[in-house]
């Protein structure tokens, strides 16, 4: 392995000047300088809004954000507390910040194999799942850049958004993905009598999220629902028709515009 090494006969130790200081700086100068610039202080805490609340900045969030700046500079750059303004912010508990990021694909394919337990320890073939991120447009420790990947709005286009919602789908469908099953069994334990339609598509939103969708997202879920009546799960076996029901409305569930976003 490579290890940092320093060579004296190699250091450039005269004068030098940068970005507008002049000094015998060495590298860790150079570092100096750089945080201490209002332009760098701006651009990490834009960043860490972008990837936490929102893709886009509104005037709400440039609050957010100059306050953000304001820590930066007085914790002498520590990254914990600029973070806990953040988190702390007014702009971070309001409806303004809910469903305001599109999940990045490693995001969106993580939070549905934790939810269906489809991956639990490592596995052999478990690399394969690599490609479908690669699919979505994010290859894992490949940006295209080293600005890294252009994000938002950007991750959804036909081809993409068509991975998106196939991958989702396949893993909240499959009743036999131990999370899956974990959902299926707490709609039987829950209920004592069927589910109606309007009863089965607010459990499975309570259950995968929660996640608060639009009245027409919930209205075309419980006419899916009605074209099979009420669900009766008190004496359903491992894969039968009233599992894969469930399994249905969930993969249904995994293609609305609320599970996209964060």
């Amino acid at each position: 392995a490579w290890h940092f090494e320093y060579r004296e006969d190699d250091h450039d130790d005269g004068e030098k000047t940068f970005l507008g200081e002049t000094g015998k700086f060495n590298g860790e100068d150079v570092i100096d300088i750089i945080v201490r610039q209002e332009a760098t202080a701006y651009f990490i805490c834009t960043r860490l809004f972008q990837f936490f609340a929102a893709d886009e900045v509104d005037e709400g969030g440039e609050g957010a954000i100059k306050e953000m700046v304001r820590t930066y500079f007085n914790s002498n750059y520590e990254m914990r507390s600029v973070l806990r303004v953040l988190f702390n912010s007014d702009y971070f508990k309001s409806g303004e910040a809910r469903f305001a990021r599109v999940k990045g694909p490693v995001e969106l394919m993580v939070g549905a194999m934790r939810l269906a337990g489809s991956y639990r320890t490592p596995t052999l073939g478990i690399e394969k799942v690599t490609n479908q991120s690669r699919f979505m447009g994010q290859g894992l420790l490949v940006p295209p850049t080293v600005e890294g990947w252009h994000e938002g709005l950007e991750w959804i286009d036909s081809g993409a958004l068509m991975e998106r919602v196939n991958f989702v789908a396949k893993e909240l469908s499959n009743t036999k993905n131990p999370g899956v099953r974990a959902i299926i069994e707490r709609l039987a334990r829950g209920n004592s009598a069927a589910l109606s339609p309007e009863e089965l598509v607010d459990s499975c939103l309570e259950l995968a999220g929660p996640i608060q969708v639009s009245d027409l997202s919930r209205n075309s879920l419980v006419e899916y629902a009605r074209l099979q009546g009420d669900l009766d799960l008190r004496d359903h076996k491992a894969g039968d028709e009233a599992e894969q029901r469930v399994g249905n409305i969930l993969r249904l569930v995994a293609s609305t515009r609320e599970f996209q976003l964060a």
